[in-house]
């Protein structure tokens, strides 16, 4: 399996798809490269896809320290993975906690960022999380440490409503969860629910953005409003909200997430030419 190595010697595991100009991409929270396989086909066919897994997820390291984890450390790991790749200028995006990775990175390193994709994500409008949110991902990291993946699986499609609202518009996507929790370390997924609690607040950065933005939130997605936000900031973005779509909007609708994705970095690759 090919893996990048971080500055300080993580693990990161990426996967490639297609040729092309390079699009980067990390899944949300708890997921994994396994979770764009709706979408893989449709932009390996235009573009080298290159799917990765964020520190503490799936395939990549799981270091048990906490103090290892935050947005801008899984930003630099995008930095080293592309040094990897000897990538100089990306396409570069992700779903939810993806999306505020690669927002970060965009703020970080624009000069790298042709274009920027945000998918259903709050942490990329970097706004505080409500505490609800925050008291049920304190109780995640509970459950995860003490009673295992499966037990946190069933607690996600009860309490959160990011999961509880795929299971609403797909009944069958349970086993997706259980399987996507359970391809998880147990102190990997927590320490990540650790840096998700204490992101930092970058709201009031997003006006410094200036490569070309694309949006997409799905119209039943919690984070839909974060993206509105995320549109008014960042001038000359785009928004697209899918019709019968919650937050795993690549997911619910994958022909419509595809299209609106190879149509935006259609017209961002004819402008920069």
């Amino acid at each position: 399996m090919p893996y990048a190595r971080t500055d300080d010697r993580v693990k990161i595991y990426y996967e490639e798809h297609g040729a092309g100009r390079p699009l980067v991409l990390a899944y949300g929270i708890g997921g994994n490269t396994q979770m764009w396989d709706t979408n893989v086909p449709a932009l390996a066919a235009r573009y080298r896809l290159i799917l990765w897994d964020p520190r503490g997820h799936a395939r990549s390291d799981s270091p048990a320290d906490p103090a290892r984890y935050s947005f801008t450390r899984w930003a630099f790991d995008l930095r080293d993975l592309l040094d990897h790749l000897r990538i100089r200028r990306a396409h570069v995006g992700g779903l939810s906690m993806g999306g505020g990775i690669a927002t970060r990175f965009t703020l970080l390193y624009p000069e790298r960022v042709t274009a920027l994709i945000v998918t259903n994500s709050s942490s990329a409008a970097g706004l505080p999380l409500s505490v609800e949110n925050i008291l049920m991902r304190a109780q995640s990291i509970k459950i995860t440490l003490e009673q295992g993946m499966d037990a946190m699986a069933e607690f996600a499609m009860t309490a959160n409503p990011n999961v509880a609202g795929r299971l609403a518009l797909h009944p069958d996507a349970k086993a997706e969860f259980y399987a996507e929790y359970r391809a998880l370390s147990p102190i990997g997924y927590a320490n990540a629910l650790r840096a998700l609690i204490a992101m930092d607040h970058i709201t009031h950065r997003l006006r410094e953005i200036r490569a070309r933005t694309l949006l997409l939130a799905g119209e039943h997605d919690p984070s839909l409003e974060p993206m509105r936000v995320m549109h008014r900031k960042i001038r000359g973005s785009t928004l697209v909200v899918l019709p019968q779509a919650g937050h795993f909007g690549n997911r619910d609708q994958p022909e419509a997430w595809n299209r609106a994705v190879l149509d935006f970095l259609g017209d961002a690759d004819a402008r920069r030419r």
